[in-house]
């Protein structure tokens, strides 16, 4: 911060220091150009005609206890605008500073002094309310980051009853998120300037949070306002800097003049390498006057392959302009481009604006040439590196059978809405193979799977650094699908037929392989060994069960085995189908068939309802489950249908049982197998409980605030009678404040609706929050709401005259006059000439008139007192001091 003198002559010169005014507008933005090196610049708008307040150099705080004088370097500055009402001089002063480490820093600049009559300052006192913006940086280590810049100045004209707009053309070059606030214009770190108002409108002054979008509808009274726009940038939801914009719009009265208007264009997506062309058309509504359009934003200031707008930017109404932009793959980014325009019509010397923005996403394009092999038990996907060659990896999504899906103009990555899901990534931009066999497991013969693939671009700035950032997908490349030939065996079936903890049976049924080298490759005989493992582990051993196959034509029966002895109660088993042939007169495994799970069913007792849930790894695909309940003559009947993995039984009674059991309905690809797949789970059993909790009671509380004979407070409630009335018991909680945890208090029948504290810690302080909840028969409790807090009302004061050694009790001791709610007293007794007499912290005080050291009575005349009074209240204890004098007569 700046400090100044004010001298004798200083004094003197007062009256024309008050004509030195300057500040109009400013900002500071900054850029990394090194590890903890930035490139710090200030821009200034001042009046031109204050030459003695002129600033050829100022001072910057760079906010690690740094304070740099920075000369200007745009030479005396730049005039940008010179009309009678409204000169305006521009100032760039700029400098490097190296940060010792990461951390958080405030740059700041702070002058005086700003332009007088600023309508929104102060009642348009503005002269001695210095100008000060600041800028946030946030140096997090191996982060590369700039702060946005506003392209646009902070300078703008309006007219009364005219419509204003504004936009500050802000762009990131690191594509991080930005918001924008409005905020009052300050005067000094943590300051806000005197006496700020919104500017006056007729109907409204408002800034989207999203694009900086400044609309004024509509201006009431003509002359200077100054607003501060606070544009912040977030990656990854962390703040890591804002730039705070303080800047002036001059409004004129009497105008005659009516604002052109830009048509408004839809916002759009462009893949990176192609052509985006679009005619810009601004008119306006006086006719005859020429319009200059002016183009900012991010498209226009790209370091490769600029956006471009012409070849006519200034014309008669209606003016129409081409918006050319080949963007580069350095475009790329997670977040839109902003293309803003600015259309000034000539009128003088109130010319008027309109602004318009415009959202371009740029888009990487979709991997190419997505190729699919099958390879043994699995797919190989081939696809051509990304054409950018700026990919760090690429995704890979599946589904079971085709989507026929193209992704839209602006529509990158797969959305969930098609059915794809995410299968694994690669890493680097060269890793353009992947190998799908379901991470081991195999894929499933006779299943069509389809896959399509993004490429995933790194965060990266506008010069190309990488940061740490939202990632970008691309578009999604085009569908292939395949499905793997039955060149091994195929399981079909894995359902419970007896449900028991020792001796529960699953019925196992598969199809053999009917692709096969039998005479150099895969000789006959051939023999299938069923295998298990209890579900979720590796541990496979065989069932005891083989069937042999003397030639290849024997395979086309299908294989079938009862496993037996089995505990299905609690437990769910993978299957697979492993597959022998004979060469040189020896065994030899050939392969095995994609593990399948028998269906596992769980329950879950709630309130009069119980929930199923199953689950189930196996290579077909299961479209519907069908749910069956046990009737009371021991069968099952079917009670519903679900393809959501649960279902839900409701309207039962609780503490009755009830058995299920569920059926899984699915097929492999039709067109190869034309046969529906069915399989049963377990049977469960369970009974409905009451798990719901009841219904918050509402509360009141009378306080003793409203009584002072007594120290109680009553607590009453009343339960909802739109509520289940099964309540048989209230707790009542307390808390000392609404950040400490709830003690409870106690409880009662839920034939009482009401309860006193009484509790001798309230002689003390009453200030705490109370809350009451219900409890039902099986033990479930509401929710603590509808919770209440009061405060502390505490009484305490002294007396004016007491008279020790009459006999009558009434005044012969200093004591307080009933008092309540105090937590501690420290009271000092001094005689006249400032000699303590007696001093107590009991509340009480209990002086009996003489001197506490020596015990001899004191003199009879005025005594003073002093004391400190502790009181709690919800925010904590507060000290409260009393003085006054005390009359001691004999």
């Amino acid at each position: 911060m700046r400090r100044f003198t004010l001298t004798l002559l200083s004094l003197l010169m007062l009256p024309l220091l008050g004509n030195a005014t300057h500040y109009r507008a400013g900002e500071i933005t900054y850029r990394q150009i090194r590890l903890l090196t930035y490139e710090i610049t200030a821009v200034t708008y001042t009046d031109p005609r204050m030459t003695g307040a002129d600033r050829p150099s100022i001072e910057i705080d760079l906010g690690d206890n740094t304070i740099k004088t920075v000369d200007r370097i745009n030479g005396n500055g730049t005039i940008i605008r010179n009309d009678a009402n409204n000169q305006i001089k521009k100032n760039i002063y700029r400098t490097t500073h190296t940060y010792s480490g990461p951390g958080k820093y405030l740059i700041s600049l702070e002058d005086p002094n700003r332009i007088a009559g600023i309508r929104n300052i102060n009642n348009g006192q503005s002269v001695e309310i210095p100008f000060y913006v600041e800028s946030y940086l946030n140096i997090i280590s191996g982060n590369y980051n700039e702060s946005p810049v506003l392209l646009l100045p902070p300078i703008d004209v309006g007219c009364r009853n005219r419509i204003f707009t504004h936009n500050p053309a802000a762009y990131d070059p690191d594509g991080d998120s930005l918001s924008f606030t409005l905020i009052p214009p300050k005067r000094g770190r943590g300051q806000d300037v005197q006496n700020y108002t919104t500017p006056f409108f007729s109907d409204s002054f408002s800034l989207d949070v999203n694009n900086g979008q400044v609309t004024w509808t509509t201006p009431q009274i003509g002359g200077p306002y100054n607003i501060a726009i606070k544009i912040q940038e977030f990656r990854k939801g962390i703040l890591i800097g804002f730039v705070v914009r303080d800047m002036q719009i001059f409004i004129y009265d009497n105008c005659i003049n009516r604002p052109p208007s830009i048509v408004a264009v839809q916002d759009t997506c462009i893949e990176a390498g192609e052509l985006l062309r679009k005619t810009i058309t601004a008119t306006d509504p006086d006719g005859g006057q020429r319009i200059t359009l002016e183009p900012y934003g991010g498209p226009f200031v790209q370091v490769v392959s600029p956006a471009t707008l012409g070849p006519n930017n200034e014309g008669i109404s209606p003016l129409n302009s081409t918006f050319n932009w080949k963007p580069s793959c350095y475009a790329i980014r997670h977040r839109s481009h902003q293309a803003v325009f600015r259309a000034t019509d000539n009128n003088q010397p109130d010319g008027l604006t309109d602004i318009r923005f415009w959202n371009i996403k740029v888009v990487g394009p979709a991997p190419r040439n997505l190729k699919i092999v099958q390879d043994s038990n699995g797919f190989r996907l081939n696809w051509t590196p990304d054409s950018c060659g700026l990919a760090y990896g690429y995704k890979i999504y599946r589904r079971i059978d085709s989507s026929n899906w193209k992704h839209a103009r602006c529509e990158t990555g797969v959305p969930a809405y098609t059915g794809f899901t995410l299968l694994d990534t690669t890493s680097g931009l060269l890793n353009t193979s992947y190998f799908d066999n379901q991470f081991g497991r195999g894929l499933s013969p006779l299943i069509r799977y389809c896959y399509v693939v993004t490429t995933m671009y790194p965060p990266r700035s506008e010069n190309g650094n990488l940061i740490f950032s939202e990632e970008t997908e691309s578009y999604a490349s085009d569908e292939v699908c395949d499905l793997i030939l039955r060149t091994k065996p195929i399981l079909t079936k894995a359902s419970v037929e007896t449900t028991s903890e020792s001796n529960g049976k699953i019925r196992v049924e598969w199809l053999n392989p009917n692709q096969l080298d039998t005479v150099d490759q895969f000789p006959p005989p051939y023999r299938s060994e069923v295998v298990r493992a209890i579900a979720g582990t590796t541990s496979f051993v065989s069932t005891g069960t083989s069937i042999n196959y003397p030639n290849f034509a024997a395979l086309n029966q299908k294989g079938s085995l009862l496993d037996s002895n089995l505990n299905t109660q609690t437990s769910s088993y993978d299957y697979k189908i492993v597959f022998y042939y004979t060469k040189d007169g020896s065994e030899k495994r050939m392969d095995e068939s994609v593990p399948g799970s028998s269906v596992f069913l769980k329950n879950y007792d709630s309130d009069k309802s119980i929930l199923l849930n199953w689950s189930y790894q196996v290579p077909w695909n299961n479209k519907l489950v069908k749910v069956f309940k046990k009737n009371q003559l021991g069968t099952f009947d079917s009670i519903g249908i679900s393809s959501t993995g649960f279902f839900t039984d409701q309207g039962l009674e609780n503490g009755k049982t009830y058995c299920y059991k569920v059926e899984t309905i699915g097929n492999y690809d039709t067109a190869f197998i034309n046969e529906t797949i069915f399989n049963f789970s377990q049977e469960i059993c369970g009974a409905p409980v009451d798990t719901i909790a009841p219904c918050p009671p509402v509360l009141t509380i009378d306080t003793p605030c409203n009584n002072f004979n007594t120290f109680k407070v009553g607590l009453k409630w009343g339960y909802p009678g739109n509520c289940d009335q099964d309540v048989v018991e209230y707790r009542i909680y307390w808390k000392k404040n609404q950040k400490d945890t709830w003690t409870l208090l106690g409880s009662i029948p839920a034939t009482s609706s009401s309860w006193d504290d009484n509790r001798a810690i309230l002689k003390q302080s009453i200030a705490g929050c109370y809350a009451v909840s219900a409890i039902d028969s099986n033990g479930n409790e509401s929710k603590l709401q509808n919770t209440h807090c009061i405060d502390n009302c505490p009484y305490y004061t002294l007396p004016n005259v007491f008279t020790p050694g009459e006999d009558d009790d009434v005044n012969s001791k200093f004591v307080p006059f009933p008092y309540r709610f105090i937590s501690k007293v420290n009271v000092q007794i001094f005689n006249r000439w400032g000699q303590l007499v007696f001093e107590t912290s009991n509340p009480d005080i209990m002086w009996n008139g003489k001197d506490q050291k020596s015990g001899i009575d004191c003199a009879a005349g005025v005594y003073y007192y002093i004391g400190e009074i502790t009181e709690s209240y919800l925010t904590g204890e507060q000290n409260r001091t009393i003085r006054g004098s005390i009359h001691l007569i004999r």
